[in-house]
């Protein structure tokens, strides 16, 4: 039922807002290419930066259906990160609400730059049998489906969801964009155990020959799927897209 629906909950936000996991079931390819290649993301938080970092893609148009079970103002916030493109109409999609278009043309990177996070906020409202967003009323069964629409600029994906109850003005807001802020991404260092030129004077270490280090090209970073973090990440639900609804009486 409903109440059991919004408590699959695995991973608290920095506002407050308590993520679940995204339906294994789900069309399309889960990617966790922003944790290995973006440790460090612009304009959010560190505790919310797993949000921004781990997506679902599909190569068709795909999308969710959220239960909303009672009349009210809503805001639905779709969260972005454009961690593989590095510049502008390289991926561009639509957004539909119960068939309606409610964003068109976006485009992450035009948006908000490479590495930065970027959240969409749709507002509408519920009454009875209908669903009201900007000037249109559509037909509502007690569902509202958020489809994400592929156009001939490459696939649409999303990064995290959350339905809010209440208007815009209720809903935390990403800090104001820096177009000018520059992140240095930084190799996570793993500590070695000690050797022999750790203990040694240098003229008492032995010479070894220089070894030879082959690394593999991938074309597309996307194809790594790196599974050091997976245990993790599993373990804990795997933080990809995924719906909450806060209600102002929690």
């Amino acid at each position: 039922d409903f109440k059991q629906w919004y408590q699959r909950r695995v991973r608290g936000g920095v506002d407050g807002v308590v993520y679940g996991a995204d339906p294994s079931s789900m069309a399309g390819v889960t990617s966790d290419h922003g944790v290995h290649h973006l440790p460090l993301l612009a304009r959010v938080h560190p505790q919310d930066r797993i949000l921004y970092q781990t997506e679902r893609y599909n190569f068709e148009s795909f999308g969710y259906t959220i239960p909303v079970p009672k009349d009210g103002e809503y805001v639905l916030v779709l969260k972005f990160c454009e961690v593989y493109f590095q510049a502008a109409n390289q991926k561009v999609f639509d957004v539909k609400l119960n068939n309606q278009p409610v964003i068109v043309g976006l485009d992450i990177f035009s948006k908000a730059g490479y590495g930065t996070a970027h959240d969409e906020y749709v507002p509408f409202r519920i009454q009875g049998d209908a669903l009201y967003i900007s000037d249109y009323k559509l037909a509502f069964s007690g569902e509202v489906n958020v489809e994400f629409v592929k156009t001939p600029y490459d696939n649409p994906k999303i990064n995290a969801i959350v339905l809010y109850e209440g208007t815009a003005a209720d809903v935390p807001k990403l800090p104001p964009l820096q177009r000018d802020e520059e992140i240095v991404q930084e190799e996570l260092i793993q500590e070695d155990p000690l050797t022999v030129e750790d203990v040694l004077p240098e003229e008492q270490v032995p010479k070894q020959p220089p070894k030879k280090v082959s690394r593999p090209k991938k074309a597309n970073p996307y194809d790594e799927q790196n599974t050091q973090y997976w245990p993790i990440l599993i373990s804990i639900g795997v933080f990809l897209p995924t719906v909450i609804l806060l209600c102002k009486s929690m």
